[in-house]
């Protein structure tokens, strides 16, 4: 078995990189099988770790807080551990779906098959990643990625723990012609790029912003500055929010906050992850005016209060788009944003950042060996998924036993 070190030289080639910014060909990514499909997020996740750290060293102090990197890579290994079978759904599904429901028999190692799979996988990730941020309770599963008020490479690894369930629909969609081997890879490619999206670093890219996802694009996406809202949903591709009127360039004159509209103020990884599934799906329902009367009153207003638009209240203008409502005005209700920013930061003594540190490494063996566990390709084995449930509870207790530290106490 290759040691530690061994894993790190290998996944630490050069040659790996280039997967984080999409740069590979038809040729070296079409298998003739899912199965034949490498670990592609393994050697991408090493690389993201190393950067996180050479930009958490090399940037300004402002740009990155200890607390809040570690909450951020705390959920993207939460999210890693709740994979199904150490896939995500949609890539365990995919196949016995494409089965039963293919209509269009493409080429299974076609180079045209291939490029057509990017634009199809960039179109399901930008139905998706509008669905979650426009669709009422919807943006619970979704929120966990913006509740940082940091803007850095960590924020990237900050990812919903149970958001496949919610976007696993518009992956599916494919199902109806692209082939199993090209869907997963692109999958797993197409995720891979929004990394490096997330840095500050990183200024406007000139003719390329015309076409492709930038930091820049993204950095519009992470902000709660009114023009920011429900902006710049893209994945790989910018074209989408073009085409259907969600673009918005990033403003020179005006600063960009980061988080939620209302900060969640907590490092505590099951409060982040969970707290809007009731402050939407009930809180927001009973909520009553000065006067005492209810707001969303009966039954179908309830309704409406969990599905209509996050922001939605009587009298919003709200229009349709493919199966959901979104807010007419997306800067409606949006507070200014009152400078100087102050993200939240409790103070951490030495020791105790020392102590936290060392208590979070405690668990390095778990994290790498999950994420060695997470093979895109592997058949799908109950026995599989409950011993992945036993490390996600095991793993979440320990990291859960120091959000306490992290919040400063």
């Amino acid at each position: 078995m290759a040691s530690i070190y061994d894993k790190l030289v290998s996944d630490l080639n050069p040659h790996n990189l280039r997967y984080l910014f999409y740069l590979v060909t038809p040729n070296e990514t079409t298998y003739n099988t899912v199965e034949e499909i490498p670990n592609i997020l393994e050697p991408a996740t090493t690389w993201m770790l190393i950067l996180v750290v050479l930009e958490f060293l090399l940037l300004d102090e402002k740009k990155y807080a200890f607390n809040d990197t570690v909450t951020s890579i705390n959920a993207g290994i939460l999210s890693l551990l709740m994979k199904i079978g150490g896939r995500y759904l949609s890539a365990a599904f995919y196949a016995p779906l494409y089965d039963r429901i293919h209509i269009i028999d493409l080429p299974k190692n076609s180079p045209y098959t291939w490029i057509l799979c990017f634009f199809t996988q960039d179109l399901a990730y930008y139905l998706g990643h509008r669905a979650v941020h426009e669709a009422g309770v919807f943006w619970s599963f979704h929120q966990m990625h913006h509740s940082s008020e940091y803007y850095n490479l960590s924020t990237a690894l900050r990812q919903g723990a149970v958001q496949d369930f919610a976007t696993l629909f518009f992956d599916l969609l494919q199902a109806v012609a692209i082939p199993p081997n090209i869907f997963v890879v692109h999958r797993y490619l197409n995720l891979i790029y929004q990394f490096w999206l997330h840095s500050n670093a990183v200024p406007y890219l000139g003719p390329l912003e015309y076409f492709l996802n930038t930091p820049s694009s993204h950095r519009v996406h992470h902000g709660r500055n009114p023009y920011c809202i429900d902006r710049n949903y893209g994945g790989t591709l910018i074209i989408w929010d073009r085409l259907f009127g969600t673009y918005e360039p990033e403003r020179q004159d005006e600063e960009i906050a980061y988080g939620l509209v209302t900060p969640v103020a907590s490092f505590n990884q099951l409060w982040c992850q969970f707290f809007e599934f009731k402050a939407l799906g009930y809180d927001k329902g009973q909520m009553r005016d000065e006067n005492g009367k209810e707001i969303f009153p009966g039954l179908l207003n309830k309704v409406k209060a969990a599905l209509w638009p996050p922001g939605y209240f009587p009298g919003v203008k709200t229009k349709y788009f493919f199966m959901w409502l979104y807010m007419d005005d997306n800067t409606e209700g949006i507070p200014k944003i009152e400078y100087p920013v102050v993200p939240y930061n409790p103070p951490l003594a030495t020791p105790l950042r020392i102590y936290l540190l060392l208590q979070w490494s405690c668990v390095g063996k778990l994290r790498l060996q999950q994420i060695s566990l997470c093979n895109c390709s592997r058949p799908f084995h109950m026995g599989h998924t409950v011993r992945d449930l036993r490390h996600c509870i095991y793993s979440h207790c320990l990291l859960t036993s120091i959000d306490r530290g992290y919040n400063g106490h």
